[in-house]
């Protein structure tokens, strides 16, 4: 092999060890709402109320505009009203997920919250007690955080469980 193209092996392998790394330690991009929902203010209502698919899905899911509307019969004043339309009008679809599982993971919100007992806060942290959007995940969920967690409640550690 020759000097250069040594040298070209060992910049390409330098190159997808540092993306690997970076991949790894970097937190996730940012996410940013268009709305700066206000946890605190609902502090009374439970997060499924608003995130019904807690207790019956994988995903607990967004509120649809009609969920706002049971509690909000005009936007709050805090909300300008273009930013209240278009969440009546785009819905669910209006909010942007900070929490994001690989694919090849399955992970049942209904599992964790209503067979486990699970309070939210394991997973979302503080997030109840937010004035503000969280830029991105309150707490790395990662496969490590998982696993500490399952020795901790003594739930299975079997790989196919949540790897599809």
């Amino acid at each position: 092999m020759s000097p250069s193209m040594s040298r070209t092996l060992q910049f390409g392998l330098v190159a997808v060890v540092a993306a690997v790394v970076s991949a790894l330690i970097l937190p996730s991009p940012s996410v940013s709402q268009e709305l700066a929902f206000n946890h605190v203010v609902h502090e009374g209502t439970t997060c499924s109320v608003c995130h019904s698919g807690v207790e019956r899905f994988q995903q607990a899911g967004f509120p649809s505009a009609a969920v706002c509307e049971n509690c909000h019969a005009t936007g709050p004043a805090s909300i300008a009203q273009a930013d209240w339309e278009a969440l009546l009008t785009q819905g669910s679809a209006f909010w942007r997920p900070v929490t994001d599982m690989p694919d090849h993971v399955m992970f049942s919100h209904r599992r964790h919250v209503v067979l486990a007992e699970l309070d939210c806060s394991s997973c979302h942290a503080s997030i109840g007690q937010r004035a503000t959007p969280p830029p991105r995940a309150p707490i790395l969920l990662d496969m490590d955080t998982c696993l500490t967690c399952h020795q901790n409640e003594g739930a299975s550690e079997d790989c196919s469980g949540c790897h599809r």
